[in-house]
């Protein structure tokens, strides 16, 4: 039998090891759960991802997000095929249709903005869309869908590629910008608030895309199929993340904590933040609260792709869609 003594300090190390051995396994059980999220460019789109993370969603469904940047729509489709990312937020959803199309194991989950964000810039010399013919354009490349929203304006002033305009590649909202302000390049496609930065430095906004085409499911949340079937339970919780920060974004009352967000994330003015709320949130109103693509939307950009020799023909929507972790999603939130 041992003494006191020593039975009291067996008793203490005994304690002691089983609370650092309770204290692992809860450490292990707790762990957040991570998610490899691929980003394309940076833009207003991308509200909803800096809402969930300054709100407290993603923390609150346990997820432990690693956010991947390209400005390449190719390589972030690459990238989410090859499931180097496992979900691609916000996704341009006519590269995710063409790839899709091609057979790449990636399918569309959720929806993000139902109206497409670009405006067309130009040099100061240039006063209305016609001016441009014999210009240059700056795009991205030369098949992504900024580069068919910039031929959409074009043709619908009688501008038709090739023959009226060339086109460079010059690369993602940033290096546009950059290229019409140098002179590099006549016109580009832009998102908001970089076109109210064009404003300022004196260059012209001819068009924004959202007049010539009021349906346009401009990006969605899409994943890697084989990622998504293993990791069903942390996708569920993913978009109910997005949900709720839609769902913030949509309310009056976080009027100022959302345009917070955009100033700290995307380093914006003030000024152009509370712009992009009242252009975005309050008059276009893209954001679904419950994260719905639309079909109207997404047979625009079918149609635009067909009309472009991306798609060999109209598939129907619901062919790269799968509905059934949103709706978990939405059943578990109780909506």
């Amino acid at each position: 039998m041992l003494p006191n003594k020593t039975f009291h300090r067996f008793t203490i190390t005994i304690a002691a090891l089983v609370l650092l051995g309770l204290t692992f396994v809860s450490a292990r059980v707790w762990a957040a759960d991570e998610i490899k999220l691929g980003l394309l460019s940076t833009a207003g789109d991308h509200w909803p991802r800096w809402v969930a993370e300054d709100q407290g969603f993603y923390k609150e469904q346990n997820l432990d997000v690693h956010e991947f940047l390209t400005n390449s729509v190719s390589k972030a489709v690459q990238a989410l095929s090859a499931d180097s990312t496992n979900l691609l937020f916000p996704s341009n959803t006519q590269g995710c249709i063409v790839a899709m199309s091609k057979g790449a194991g990636i399918k569309i989950i959720a929806g993000d903005f139902t109206k497409a964000l670009y405006y067309m810039i130009t040099g100061p010399k240039y006063k209305k869309v016609e001016d441009l013919k014999g210009a240059t354009m700056g795009v991205i490349n030369l098949s992504s869908g900024s580069t068919v929203l910039l031929e959409k304006i074009l043709a619908a002033h009688g501008l038709k590629y090739p023959g009226d305009y060339d086109l460079l590649t010059v690369g993602g909202t940033p290096a546009r910008y950059a290229a019409v302000k140098k002179g590099a390049v006549a016109a580009a496609m832009v998102t908001i608030p970089t076109s109210y930065y064009a404003k300022d430095d004196g260059l012209n906004v001819l068009a924004d895309i959202s007049t010539y085409l009021p349906d346009y499911q401009f990006t969605v949340i899409a994943g890697n199929t084989n990622w998504l079937k293993s990791h069903r339970d942390i996708t569920v919780r993913y978009l109910m993340a997005m949900i709720k920060a839609m769902r913030f974004i949509n309310d009056p009352k976080n009027k100022q904590a959302t345009i917070q967000s955009m100033i700290k994330h995307f380093k914006v003015k003030p000024k152009f933040a509370e712009m992009a709320y009242k252009e975005v949130v309050q008059d276009l109103h893209p954001i679904d609260n419950n994260a719905t693509p639309s079909m109207k939307g997404m047979e625009t950009v079918i149609k635009l792709e067909v009309e472009n020799k991306g798609l060999d023909k109209a598939y129907p929507p619901k062919q790269f869609i799968d509905d059934s972790y949103r709706q978990e999603a939405l059943k578990r939130l109780g909506m």
